[in-house]
């Protein structure tokens, strides 16, 4: 459970940090980057990491690495892995649950398609 959280902190700030930084995203991020920004420091080999990963957020390898960066510093600073995992838990919100048999879609980001479907039988064609 804690590598699969610090996994997907990790991959949201790569790949939304830099909206969150830039464009001035939605708060809860903005919050989640600026809490992770602040504990790695300037200058530092975690703030290097972060970097990478927000300037390259393409690059999955660069979400690993900034993944092992949190986990180290949440292993030293246990009163920062409390802090980050309340935010994270603030960010993803109480999440979408269906019953057994049921759907329950959910798309957040931005695409020019989506479909969400359960059940397909034949092909989708836009």
């Amino acid at each position: 459970m804690e590598d699969q959280l610090v996994l997907a902190v990790a991959t949201t700030l790569a790949t939304k940090g830099a909206e969150a930084f830039g464009a001035g995203a939605r708060e809860a991020i903005g919050s989640l980057f600026r809490m992770v920004r602040n504990r790695f420091g300037v200058g530092t080999r975690e703030a290097a990491v972060l970097d990478g990963a927000v300037e390259h957020p393409q690059e999955q390898w660069r979400h690993t690495a900034l993944a092992s960066a949190l986990a180290e510093v949440m292993a030293r600073d246990p009163q920062f892995a409390t802090a980050l995992k309340s935010e994270w838990q603030r960010l993803a919100g109480p999440g979408i649950v269906a019953a057994q048999g049921q759907v329950a879609n959910h798309f957040s980001g931005t695409a020019e398609k989506v479909v969400q479907a359960r059940d397909v039988r034949g092909g989708i064609v836009f």
